[in-house]
């Protein structure tokens, strides 16, 4: 192993704070992003800080892998670390084909290219909208599978490719289940932007923390949960990076495929969260009600428990400390 990692969507949230702990721990990283979901300032700030050890190459890879299979060319490295992908529920819905040529397209250009020179370990940014309305609540990895949105779709093909690829012995994967990461990491310099649209709740509490907006828009009220908003696992984005590494070193010795959820195994409402960031931080958050999003589901939390076993892996941030970070760090901008 030579410490070098390609990681696609490297400009994201997630990603971006992937490649910039991968950064400090003194692997080296190929990173790949379009910008068609993020920006290019998280890009600047990683480079800028490592500017060694970190290779950019803008490119999408659902349309083309030429400048990615360039850059590697000679190069070898251990694991592809695939962030890349759109994700918004709601729009999804709205627009399919453009979330299936996005995600799968790119995944299976990928996955031809680690054919091509050899490479077989594979780390996949998958959802916990896999798992759909489950009724089984919390959730385990064993779960039935099933879609309420296009992008859960979308998700579950991906699952499916990789499973195909496992077990024809192209590749080794672990799939890892997200939940819902927030907060940011302890430097701050990456963090979920507040001020283009953002789909997810943190970034939209901020939004009007910073008095972009005046209200928040709580999407139903009136679901079969402790308060009728919906409920969620909030996974602090300091662990659910830590569980990339810990899948990294078990993918050295896997053969095949394996999913991980990556949760607290704690489910929060809506009003629980705005609750907690009115306290923590002193603003209070304006909000109101308005009509179910299509896609969304009453409610979503892992059981992390197979996580714990296989990888040693365990949430230690709490609500709080997720409530504190995400507005220390856009505090800091």
């Amino acid at each position: 192993m030579n410490n070098t990692l390609i990681v696609t969507g490297c400009a994201g949230f997630i990603g971006g704070t992937f490649t910039f702990k991968a950064l400090s721990m003194g692997y080296k990283v190929i990173g790949v992003d379009s910008f068609i979901n993020s920006n290019p300032s998280t890009v600047n700030k990683i480079a800028q800080k490592f500017p060694e050890k970190f290779i950019f190459i803008e490119e999408d890879l659902a349309k083309s892998t030429n400048q990615l299979k360039q850059s590697i060319n000679g190069i070898d490295f251990d694991a592809v670390i695939h962030f890349a992908g759109l994700k918004a529920v709601g729009e999804s819905e709205h627009e399919p084909l453009k979330y299936w040529e996005n995600n799968l397209i790119s995944s299976t250009n990928l996955l031809s290219l680690m054919n091509a020179h050899k490479v077989k370990k594979f780390i996949f940014s998958s959802s916990a909208t896999v798992y759909g309305d489950s009724t089984v609540q919390p959730i385990l990895e064993s779960n039935n599978i099933q879609s309420t949105s296009a992008y859960g779709s979308t998700k579950i093909a991906i699952e499916q490719l990789l499973k195909d690829c496992a077990r024809a012995g192209l590749v080794d994967v672990i799939s890892l289940r997200y939940f819902n990461p927030v907060g940011a990491h302890q430097e701050m310099i990456i963090h979920e932007d507040p001020y283009d649209m953002p789909n997810n709740l943190m970034p939209r509490i901020i939004r009007v923390a910073l008095n972009l907006d005046k209200k928040l828009h709580i999407f139903g009220d009136d679901y079969d949960t402790r308060d009728g908003t919906g409920e969620r696992d909030y996974i602090h984005i300091d662990d659910l990076v830590e569980g990339h590494f810990k899948a990294i070193e078990y993918v050295k010795n896997l053969k095949g495929f394996e999913a991980f959820n990556l949760g607290t195994g704690q489910s929060v409402t809506v009003k629980e969260i705005i609750t907690c960031f009115e306290e923590v931080n002193g603003i209070p958050i304006s909000h109101e009600y308005a009509d179910r999003r299509s896609g969304d589901v009453a409610k979503c939390f892992a059981d992390p428990s197979k996580a714990s076993d296989l990888l040693g892996w365990s949430t230690r941030k709490s609500l709080e400390d997720m409530c504190l970070d995400s507005w220390r760090a856009v505090k800091k901008i």
